[in-house]
C-alpha cells in the first residue's frame, strides 16, 4: 500500500515539473491569461482591502496616526498601482504577441495548402499532355467556308494544297 502511494506521488511530482516547465516556456496561452487575470482580480481586492483598512484605523483612532503615515500608506498604494498597471501592460503585449503567433502559424499552413495544391495542379497537367514522332503522318484540314481540303505532311516543309482550293 505504502509503495502505492510512493510511486502515485513521485508520479505526480513529475507531471507538476514538467507542466510547470511548458506552462514557463510559452505554452498554456488561454491558461496563463485565466491566472494573469485572477491575479490582477486578487491584487485589486487587496489593494481596496487594505485601503479601507487604513481608512477604518484612522477613523476609529486605535492606533495614533500621523500625516507621515497616510503619506507612506499612499506612496506604497501608489507603488502597488503602478506595478499592477505594468504587469497588466506586460499580459497584454504577451496576448498580442501570441495573436501574432496564432496569425503567422495560420498564414504558413495557408501558404503550404496553396504550394501543394499548384504542385499537384502542375503534375496533372504535365502527365495529360504527351509528345509522339509525327514525322510520317498526314494531317487533313477542311476549309470551313469553301469545304476545300488541305492535306499537310508533318514533316516541316511539304504542304500540298488540294484542286478545289
Amino acid at each position: 500500500m505504502n509503495t502505492n502511494k510512493v510511486l502515485y506521488w513521485v508520479v505526480l511530482g513529475v507531471f507538476v515539473l514538467g507542466f510547470r516547465s511548458e506552462y514557463r516556456s510559452g505554452r498554456f496561452p488561454a491558461l496563463r491569461r485565466v491566472a494573469e487575470h485572477a491575479e490582477f482580480t486578487l491584487c485589486r481586492i487587496v489593494t481596496r482591502a487594505e485601503q479601507t483598512v487604513a481608512l477604518a484605523r484612522v477613523l476609529t483612532g486605535d492606533q495614533p496616526s500621523s500625516a507621515n503615515d497616510v503619506l507612506a500608506s499612499a506612496r506604497d498604494q501608489e507603488l502597488a498601482q503602478a506595478e499592477l498597471l505594468r504587469d497588466q501592460a506586460q499580459a497584454h503585449a504577451e496576448r498580442l504577441r501570441d495573436q501574432v503567433r496564432g496569425q503567422a502559424d495560420l498564414f504558413r499552413a495557408q501558404a503550404e495548402v496553396q504550394r501543394s495544391q499548384i504542385e499537384r495542379f502542375h503534375r496533372g497537367t504535365q502527365s495529360q499532355f504527351q509528345w509522339t514522332d509525327a514525322a510520317n503522318r498526314r494531317v487533313i484540314l477542311v476549309c470551313p467556308k469553301t469545304g476545300a481540303r488541305i492535306s499537310v505532311n508533318a514533316g516541316p516543309t511539304d504542304v500540298e494544297v488540294g484542286d478545289s482550293f
